[in-house]
């Protein structure tokens, strides 16, 4: 497995522990032999990305890009949440990339009285369940979404903080 951090932005210095934090949240979504990448940016990156990739001229907390094949592309939409198709090489075992805006995350903690520190794991999860298939755009998969994202937390946490 390999966690590739990318940072670009100068509103926060990032948790030393990030990287192995990611690779325990890979581990614990049960892909721990495969590739994530996570870039670390500003507002106006991802606010470039949202425009581009969901017409939305915002910024947002974090957009997540699934990394694609010619076999997933057949195949990935006919598999359930959380399943996805077996690589032909250990080189597609790629989930893909998260963005993060830590400028954008920086504002919203601040507004609700939470600390970065534990709210960067909390998006983590949202995005590698995004990755993995899992979406909330009806309630049946909010829960189910919530759910696994609980699941994952949850063990995190305990791992993390015992």
């Amino acid at each position: 497995m390999t966690v590739l951090v990318k940072n670009t932005q100068r509103f926060l210095p990032i948790p030393k522990t990030l990287k192995r934090d990611l690779e325990k949240l890979l581990t614990l979504a049960r892909f721990p032999d495969w590739d994530l990448g996570v870039h670390l940016a500003g507002n106006r990156y991802i606010r470039h990305l949202n425009n581009r990739y969901r017409n939305k001229a915002k910024p947002t907390d974090i957009l997540s890009f699934p990394f694609t094949t010619v076999f997933s592309v057949f195949f990935f939409n006919a598999l359930s949440p959380g399943i996805l198709p077996h690589p032909e090489t250990p080189d597609f075992r790629n989930l893909g990339d998260l963005v993060i805006s830590v400028e954008y995350v920086k504002h919203w903690c601040k507004k609700h009285d939470q600390k970065f520190q534990k709210r960067l794991p909390v998006l983590c999860v949202h995005g590698i369940c995004h990755l993995l298939g899992y979406d909330h755009e009806t309630d049946v998969e909010w829960e189910e979404m919530k759910l696994r994202e609980e699941e994952i937390l949850d063990r995190f946490w305990a791992w993390k903080y015992n």
